[in-house]
């Protein structure tokens, strides 16, 4: 969703914390998740909130009087450490996952997961196999369901008929990527005016802008990272182009983007993965109390951990008898949805081969250097 910047120190403590919460052997239900503690995808905002819920239903005396152990383990963005710590977690006799947030996890662990036979709501996914797995429920988004809701925004309320595409394919995204282009077209009906799939993450973005101006393009979409979107934008007021529609994603939308590119007079736009998270709503109401108790930072992965932790503990809840492995997987495969005033859809498991249950966004504008909500209802786009 972001670039992250971090103190170490404050991410070692925070990892020696969390796996000594509440131990207890037998007389806990262990619940585990891999993040970010350190290394260049640090996630600690996602795990301090999802904390925060397990803590506060603790206080509360449990589930059917079991304290919840949440072990939390740091993968630092390495996937050899990703693989290492998923069986770690495995070992530790964990019931479930819930608010991982790792970059990596979905794609190394994805087979190692679904050969163990355990789950995860996942608070962060942003790989194609996050939402490829019968093991994993990602609460966001996620960047392909957003990019057609970017889009269809722009053909339906911006009225945009020159549509264009300028995105970073990662590896393993491609496909996702085309087939997020093609369900935009299937629902409105259009066509891209250019699709450059073949952008770099460094080097001048000049040459890109200069194709779209060509091209007549009257709305852009691009997936940049934090750190590349703003030499993007800056790029764009070069050139001139103020009556473009900038169409961006979840890692576009941060206080720090609004604060460098606010004041450059263009209409920009991105989507957001829940209610967005610099709304002062009712939806948003819980989750800003559950931060502040946390001491975490109001953010949209804070948001993904506050979320994937609130949801298991509505699944543990639901269990009669033991809870273990095997009556977690059955609770979450016969699950009823979960409505939820920051979400658009309803969560489910449920027993699918793929996972993809939020499928509804609202969409920000940057207006004098804020996130401003362009869309009050979520648009929500329909099952596949």
């Amino acid at each position: 969703m972001r670039g992250r910047t971090r103190l170490l120190a404050s991410a070692v403590v925070l990892a020696a914390g969390l796996t000594a919460c509440d131990s207890g052997g037998g007389d806990t239900i262990k619940i585990g998740a891999v993040a970010g503690l350190t290394g260049n995808f640090v996630t600690t905002d996602v795990v301090q909130t999802a904390t925060q819920v397990f803590t506060d239903v603790n206080n509360r005396g449990g589930i059917n009087g079991k304290k919840i152990e949440y072990v939390v383990k740091d993968d630092a963005g390495n996937p050899q450490r990703t693989a290492q710590v998923a069986r770690e977690l495995l070992d530790a006799d964990v019931v479930a996952m819930a608010g991982s947030a790792s970059f990596t996890d979905c794609d190394v662990n994805g087979g190692f997961y679904k050969q163990q036979s355990i789950s995860s709501v996942m608070a962060v996914g942003a790989s194609p196999k996050c939402f490829g797995s019968p093991n994993i429920a990602p609460v966001n988004v996620g960047p392909f369901t957003l990019m057609t809701a970017v889009l269809k925004y722009a053909s339906e309320a911006l009225g945009a008929k020159r549509v264009c595409n300028f995105t970073v394919v990662l590896p393993g995204s491609e496909e996702a990527v085309r087939q997020a282009l093609g369900r935009w077209s299937a629902l409105t009906g259009q066509q891209l005016v250019v699709n450059d799939l073949t952008v770099q993450q460094s080097g001048d973005l000049t040459p890109y802008l200069l194709r779209a101006k060509q091209a007549g393009c009257d709305a852009v979409l691009f997936n940049p990272t934090e750190q590349l979107v703003v030499p993007w934008l800056q790029a764009a007021k070069t050139q001139g182009m103020t009556d473009v529609n900038f169409l961006l994603l979840a890692p576009s939308y941060t206080d720090s983007v609004a604060r460098a590119v606010g004041g450059l007079g263009l209409k920009i736009y991105a989507g957001s993965e829940f209610e967005p998270y610099t709304a002062d709503s009712a939806a948003n109401k819980e989750w800003r109390e559950t931060v502040q108790r946390a001491g975490a930072p109001a953010t949209a992965f804070s948001q993904g951990g506050y979320l994937a932790a609130k949801f298991m503990v509505n699944v543990l809840q639901g269990i009669q008898g033991e809870i273990t492995k095997d009556s977690v997987n059955k609770a979450l495969h016969d699950m009823a949805p979960i409505a939820d005033p920051m979400l658009g859809t309803p969560f489910v498991f449920g027993g699918a081969d793929a996972h993809s249950p939020n499928q509804a966004s609202k969409i920000v504008k940057l207006e004098n250097g804020q996130w401003t909500v362009a869309t009050p209802d979520f648009l929500t786009l329909p099952q596949t």
